[in-house]
């Protein structure tokens, strides 16, 4: 008997009734006759190996794919048939010189590949490879569409040109080319094209050096006034006023004045205003800036304010200041202004700011919070605990801490879910495929399949995965199945008791309650062992190599290389005793720990010092001025909260030390 893949459905041939389709009957003889040397026939007989051997012959496929044979792979294939990763072969080799195959066998591919990430990906190597080949009839036959990405509309309007479609190359050379930043090599030879002929004047040139010079692309600017035949005085004005932009002053007292010598100021005065916003203020309560249009000095004047934010010596400043920004409606300014009053305590600024703010935005519970508190300090305290009252029915950091003013406990409100695996019945191959990856190590691909997965499934079906994933114990994808479902009331699948032993075994070692270490990590990765950030934070606690090796060679932890931070066991074991080293450093305080663990203690030492004591645990969170530690001190202590709740654990939101500290 053949022994078959065994997957949570039963005994299960994953790709048998999708070879069984047309591509099943077609893809062994087009991937033959056109990849390979010759046509090698591939019965679809089922294989009678092992999963142990067909996992064997996989990676010795995978071999021989990285050597491009795709002979080799293609005279095994039979045998592979009932592997869930065999497309992933598939893709490989159609890969093998992608750019000698006609646009139908990859459109074929793709269509019926389409429950596979790779099928999203697989376009853009074609295109590269047709580009390099310069098969540029094939690339329209190919790309039918203005493509998004810069690169590959750099080859589609090439391609136009090399089949004798000039003006529209040429109308898309100059799309192309209005940027203020860099534009991809690709475009290099369309443009060299388009500059030969009439169309393409020093006009285009200024153009795109008053985009560069918003782009504040100075290196941009310089390179384009090279190249310029006859509007070198228009080019050096720009440069002069970004390297002085006082020098507008001069500009504006020109008995001609053209409609880019306008754009010119305006440009120069916000960057003046960047670097001296007073100068620029002047300027406008002086009304000396009448040459710009309403729309230009409105614009400006809101720019200026925002520049002057934390301005309060100069007399006037701030009046003028809080009037553009108040009349402007900008959320994002007057929720700055909010939070400088927040700081300073000023309770009838606070309410009045908060009013400010478009509708919608009062609503938010933040907002509705400040609005509370603010009422009860100025004496409208009937009104400020209906309004705190109110927030307390919400699952939020501002609905705990409505419930700890008030001085009552806060009552969860969740969520279970029934189980139907009928739901799922449909995507039991792709679950398959998933747990198989998970099984060989491929994590990263696992992630693709499960994120392309559930876009293509509704919120109820997603519900159904997030609970299988939860029982597969695939805790990362559990969690963000969760999240697309919305499932907002189920804490169970929200909050997985993920890798309990080793946050209980390191937590308790090193003196730091496992249940803070369990909620940084899920605000930290989502229960993902193998998370790596943009600026290099590695695995579930997503700890930067650079601290790993000041943590472990200060207590003199085993540490090798910043692969070590995908090990479960070693990142909890680093990730748990930086921890410790920042609550020893604020005294245990937690608000405080938690921020430095996600900006650095530094700038939370700047942040205490700028507050100077003055601040109270709630004014000093809103206070935070990046959104991004705001929000992550308030979600790991909510996150510490809903732990304490699943687990049946006693704890307060906030610990004392944290409550009576001022800030």
């Amino acid at each position: 008997m053949t022994k078959m893949l065994k997957s949570r459905f039963g005994r299960v041939g994953p790709i048998t009734s999708f070879m069984n389709g047309f591509w099943g009957r077609v893809l062994p003889v087009l991937l033959g006759v056109v990849i390979g040397n010759g046509y090698v026939p591939c019965g679809l007989a089922q294989s009678d190996l092992t999963l142990d051997q067909q996992r064997q012959l996989y990676e010795r496929a995978q071999l021989w794919l990285d050597q491009q044979d795709v002979q080799k792979y293609h005279r095994i294939r039979d045998q592979l048939l009932d592997y869930p990763l065999t497309p992933y072969l598939d893709y490989r080799s159609i890969l093998v010189n992608i750019g000698d195959k006609p646009p139908l066998v990859i459109k074929n591919f793709i269509d019926s590949h389409r429950n596979f990430p790779f099928a999203g990906r697989i376009s853009a190597p074609y295109l590269d490879a047709l580009a390099q080949k310069k098969k540029w009839s094939v690339l329209l036959t190919y790309q039918k569409s203005i493509p998004n990405q810069e690169k590959y509309r750099c080859y589609y309007y090439t391609a136009m040109w090399h089949t004798g479609r000039k003006n529209e190359a040429y109308q898309g050379a100059e799309s192309l080319w209005l940027s203020g930043n860099s534009v991809s090599d690709a475009c290099d030879f369309l443009f060299s094209q388009w500059r030969k002929t009439p169309l393409f004047t020093d006009r285009q040139i200024i153009d795109r050096m008053f985009l560069a010079f918003e782009q504040r692309s100075f290196s941009l600017m310089q390179y384009l006034s090279r190249q310029l035949k006859t509007e070198q005085a228009q080019a050096q004005r720009l440069i002069d006023i970004y390297r002085d932009p006082k020098r507008v002053l001069t500009l504006m007292n020109r008995d001609v004045f053209s409609e880019d010598d306008a754009k010119t100021v305006v440009l120069g005065l916000k960057k003046w205003a960047a670097e001296k916003p007073i100068a620029v203020y002047s300027l406008i309560a002086q009304h000396q800036l009448s040459l710009l249009s309403s729309e230009e000095l409105n614009h400006l004047a809101l720019y200026v304010a925002s520049q002057l934010l934390d301005e309060t010596s100069v007399s006037g400043i701030t009046e003028w200041r809080d009037q553009v920004i108040a009349a402007s409606g900008d959320a994002p300014l007057i929720e700055q202004r909010i939070r400088q009053e927040i700081r300073r305590g000023d309770w009838q600024r606070i309410h009045r700011w908060i009013r400010y703010l478009p509708e919608s935005q009062q609503q938010l519970p933040g907002w509705q919070f400040w609005l509370g508190r603010s009422e009860i300090e100025l004496g409208n305290e009937a009104e400020g605990i209906n309004k705190l009252a109110a927030l307390t029915e919400l699952r939020s950091f501002y609905g705990v801490a409505a419930s700890e003013m008030l001085q009552q406990p806060f009552v969860y409100r969740t969520s279970t879910l029934s189980y139907n695996p009928d739901l799922i019945e449909p995507y039991k191959q792709a679950l398959t495929r998933i747990e198989e990856l998970i099984e060989r190590g491929k994590l990263a691909a696992s992630k693709s399949e499960w994120r392309w997965l559930l876009q293509r499934v509704s919120v109820e079906e997603r519900a159904m995965l997030a609970r299988y994933a939860a029982t597969a114990h695939w805790y990362h994808l559990a969690v963000v199945a969760a999240i697309q479902a919305k499932l907002w009331a189920n804490l169970d699948l929200r909050f997985p008791r993920a890798y309990l032993k080793w946050f209980e075994f390191f937590g308790n070692k090193n003196k730091v309650d496992p249940i803070s270490l369990m909620s940084l990590a899920r605000q930290e990765s989502a229960m993902d062992i193998e998370a790596h950030s943009p600026v290099g934070a590695k695995g579930l606690m997503q700890i930067m190599p650079s601290t790993a090796r000041h943590v472990a060679k200060k207590y003199q932890l085993q540490y090798h290389s910043a692969r070590d931070l995908f090990n479960v066991e070693k990142n909890i074991e680093l990730g748990s005793q930086y921890l410790h080293e920042l609550l020893t450093r604020y005294d245990g305080n937690r608000i405080l720990a938690f921020a430095a663990y996600n900006a650095g203690p530094y700038r939370v030492d700047q942040w205490l010092k700028d507050s100077d004591g003055e601040l109270d645990v709630y004014r000093f969170i809103e206070s935070i001025p990046f959104h991004e530690t705001r929000g992550y001190v308030q979600n790991v202590l909510m996150f510490e909260n809903y732990y304490r709740y699943l687990m049946g654990i006693e704890g307060d939101f906030l610990q004392h030390i944290e409550v009576e500290t001022k800030y």
